[in-house]
């Protein structure tokens, strides 16, 4: 029904009743709240990666009115009213809700809801299509110590996944820009520069095949460990443009060979040994031919919502818990920032004295990644995924 007609229906029903009393008539605005926010998965982590939990709306501006009995002389006046406000409300029901009412978290990090888990040619393997036909692929690769399941949230589909928020970030980035995300586990606690190459590169070929991808166009993300072992895969196989992420790669001395892809190094120049490795091979590439870009991913201060707003799921309340026994402990100085490593820093006896580990134990993994994040110095990042995905994007053909 459009407004005009709408307008034509409460007027003639105006007419009809305007020799009858109205007694009263009550004019009150629906509940505007939005639904509990559901854990998707993913965020999809999801951050440029820094997603936020809507805090619950306001109450309406509008409380409820009534209007004073009137004799039938204000009876049509009245209804006419009801019939304006009732215009008023349709209108309002086809518009965006108010950005307060959003899921900015959901948006930002839609779904990921189908993994497959599988071998391929021997090797543990974690994969998920786009919604939309896939553009590209892109392949990760874990650091030590870590795995594919990092990358998903648990689902039916893979009830063993474990969805750390920097991860699943990433994943639900390149899964919403319509990339097809493979990951691969090592065989070992590291990757292996030798045997696991060319083992890798057969992977990726029989699945891009087996998926009809093909023709894609094939980039690869490494972090730490996985930063070096992608790097020295870009040697063996045809890569549109490789991300190293806090890891310097593996070249070797004879540096990188002709036709090696374009190359971002991603790392945290708070560790400044690295930091002198990735700026003495972004200039040997450089000096080879190779186009290289910089991003840099620096510490942050941990705020009360910091740890809820990046974990989809954890509570607004318990990261506040979390800051609080932070700063009481002196894990963080007088500016938030971490003073120690995540990993340095024993905030999990200090939960345990306090008596809250039961809440957090489930948490402990993603609040880890967080920490270190925040510290700076060597974590997966999703902070800067947007400007990383933009970058790919540019080496589509």
């Amino acid at each position: 029904m459009n407004d005009d007609s709408a307008v034509l229906l409460h007027v003639a029903g105006a007419r009809r009743w305007q020799t009858k009393r109205a007694d009263e008539i009550s004019l009150v605005m629906p509940d505007s709240s939005p639904s509990p926010l559901q854990r998707s998965r993913q965020s999809a982590k999801p951050m440029a990666g820094t997603t936020h939990r809507p805090s619950k709306p306001s109450p309406p501006p509008h409380a409820p009115k009534r209007l004073a009995p009137s004799r039938a002389p204000l009876a049509s006046l009245a209804l006419l009213l009801l019939a304006a406000a009732g215009i008023l409300l349709y209108s309002q029901s086809q518009t965006t809700p108010p950005s307060s009412q959003i899921d900015v978290r959901s948006s930002e990090s839609p779904a990921l809801s189908s993994p497959t888990v599988e071998s391929i040619d021997g090797a543990r393997a974690i994969w998920e299509l786009p919604a939309a036909p896939a553009r590209a692929v892109l392949f990760v690769a874990h650091g030590c110590r870590c795995r594919p399941e990092n990358f998903w949230p648990p689902s039916q589909s893979c009830p063993g996944c474990v969805g750390l928020p920097e991860d699943v970030a990433i994943t639900a980035r390149a899964l919403r820009r319509r990339f097809a995300v493979l990951a691969v586990a090592s065989n070992e606690e590291c990757w292996s520069l030798e045997q696991e190459v060319g083992a890798t590169k057969r992977a990726i070929q029989s699945w891009t095949a087996k998926n009809g991808l093909g023709e894609r166009p094939v980039f690869a993300l490494g972090a730490s460990s996985g930063g070096y072992f992608v790097s020295r895969l870009a040697t063996e196989m045809n890569l549109a443009a490789v991300v190293i992420m806090i890891s310097e790669g593996a070249f070797g001395p004879a540096g990188a060979p002709a036709g090696y892809p374009p190359a971002m190094f991603l790392h945290m120049p708070k560790d400044h040994r690295r930091a002198a490795s990735v700026e003495r091979n972004m200039k040997m590439l450089r000096g080879n031919g190779v186009e290289v870009k910089e991003v840099r991913s620096v510490e942050l201060p941990l705020t009360p919502t910091l740890l809820s707003d990046r974990i989809p799921g954890l509570d607004h309340g318990l990261s506040e818990r979390i800051l609080k026994m932070f700063s009481e402990e002196g894990f963080v100085d007088d500016r938030g920032y971490m003073r120690k490593d995540g990993r340095a820093t024993p905030w999990k006896d200090a939960v345990v004295k306090r008596g809250f580990w039961e809440e957090v134990s489930r948490w402990a993994e993603h609040i880890q990644e967080e920490l270190n994040l925040a510290y700076g110095y060597h974590e997966m990042t999703s902070l800067q995924a947007d400007e990383m995905f933009d970058w790919i994007e540019e080496h589509l053909t």
